[in-house]
């Protein structure tokens, strides 16, 4: 009677698999230096130190909250799913060398490559001189290097963006490489992930002590920046230093834009707040309020009216293009006969009623907005409809050109619930 094979135990299990990942990592890290030198360069390493070369690689990115930060839970998970997809299912193209790499795969294979002539001396075995200058001339491109660094450093700010919120904390991540954490050998791949609580401070305005918030936003690989804004910049003549000025938000105008700005993420119209005060516009409304235009990826969709109190700059409000405070909307109503009501009922005064190729597509509906001077929403609609999380209830043209007669249809309540 034929004996049972006995199931291999953990152990051996452990073994076959760390077994099976040398063989494949050696494999593509053969596959990539011989394609990158255009010969089989690989064979002149001998076996002994092509295991040294596999203890020493470089190891797959991990993403670790930074020392003393607390990071929750699950923004730490969650930022580890996201990163472990977007590093398989992104491709590097190194086009000199004809080869497309995951970016898992560059960073542990195209990195184990880039760094190893460093660790080769011309003793270590028969044939070193000879591997080190090929890989020095073939696999020591810092083109591609820094072509990956860049599109890492913009997927780290995509993930600030969704993270973020200047009304609870910014996070940033920091990349490092670091030789031997706990105990695991080679070269490892680190993104730190930080934590910021924006300052918060009491300021009196109006006869009433407000809170309000410091106006920064973190920057992957740099930490946290904070805005200023020079009095010259605003036409305002102290006689003394042009000492740039800190910008605080009063919390209810962050409300006031996610209400407004409704159809992207908190972070990203966030994110653009920042962008527009760091490039200000400045403008002044019919009462000589200064105003700073907002803009969503260099294209206008609205302002902030601010004031200057005990050399601070405070954010007052967030006005969208059509509303009756702004130029736009001012010309808007000379033009339609449209009120700050009548902009509200038509839900007119949000960015979600522009995400809709209806109403771009709608000649008359376009020519309305672009005499007041609005043609900037249907640009956006170009920008950020990709991005857009929410988009009109119901038919914006319809209401519009019913409300203002030119369909001589009356419209009906329902057509707003």
């Amino acid at each position: 009677m034929t004996q049972r094979k006995k199931k291999p135990s953990g152990h051996q299990l452990e073994a076959i698999a760390k077994a099976h990942h040398k063989n494949e990592f050696l494999r593509k890290f053969r596959h990539f230096i011989n394609n990158c030198c255009g010969r089989d360069i690989y064979s002149l390493i001998p076996v002994k130190y092509q295991n040294a070369i596999y203890l020493l690689r470089c190891h797959s990115l991990s993403i670790v909250p930074a020392a003393g930060d607390k990071v929750p839970i699950q923004l730490l998970t969650f930022q580890k799913r996201v990163l472990s997809d977007f590093l398989k299912k992104e491709r590097l193209e190194i086009t000199q060398y004809r080869q497309t790499l995951s970016f898992d795969d560059f960073l542990t294979i195209g990195l184990t490559a880039f760094y190893l002539p460093a660790r080769i001396n011309e003793v270590d075995f028969p044939n070193a001189s000879e591997v080190k200058s090929a890989l020095l001339e073939h696999c020591h491109d810092e083109d591609y290097i820094r072509q990956f660094w860049l599109r890492l450093r913009a997927f780290f700010d995509t993930l600030i963006w969704v993270a973020s919120d200047l009304g609870d904390f910014l996070c940033w991540l920091n990349y490092e490489i670091k030789p031997t954490v706990n105990g695991k050998l080679g070269l490892n791949n680190i993104a730190e992930i930080h934590i910021v609580v924006p300052e918060t401070i009491r300021i009196k305005a109006d006869g009433k002590t407000r809170s309000a918030i410091r106006l920064c936003w973190a920057r992957s690989f740099a930490g946290v920046n904070l805005t200023t804004l020079k009095p010259s910049l605003l036409g305002i003549e102290t006689g003394l230093s042009d000492e740039p000025m800190p910008v605080y938000i009063q919390s209810h105008v962050l409300r006031r834009l996610l209400e407004r700005i409704d159809s992207i993420r908190p972070g990203v119209a966030q994110y653009n707040m920042y962008a527009s005060f760091n490039e200000p516009k400045v403008y002044f409304d019919c009462y000589h309020n200064l105003m700073i235009e907002y803009r969503i990826f260099e294209t206008k969709a609205g302002y902030f009216r601010i004031d200057v109190i005990d050399g601070k700059v405070l954010v007052r409000t967030f006005l969208f293009l059509t509303q009756s405070s702004t130029p736009e909307g001012q010309l808007l109503a000379k033009n339609t006969g449209l009120q700050k009501l009548d902009t509200s009922y038509l839900s007119m005064d949000r960015l979600s009623s522009f995400m809709s190729a209806e109403v771009i597509n709608n000649v008359q509906l376009r020519e309305i907005f672009q005499n007041a001077g609005c043609q900037s929403l249907f640009e956006l609609y170009e920008k950020v409809n990709g991005l857009a999380i929410k988009h009109p209830p119901h038919s914006l043209c319809r209401l519009v050109l019913d409300y203002l007669g030119y369909n001589n249809v009356p419209v009906s309540e329902e057509e707003f619930i």
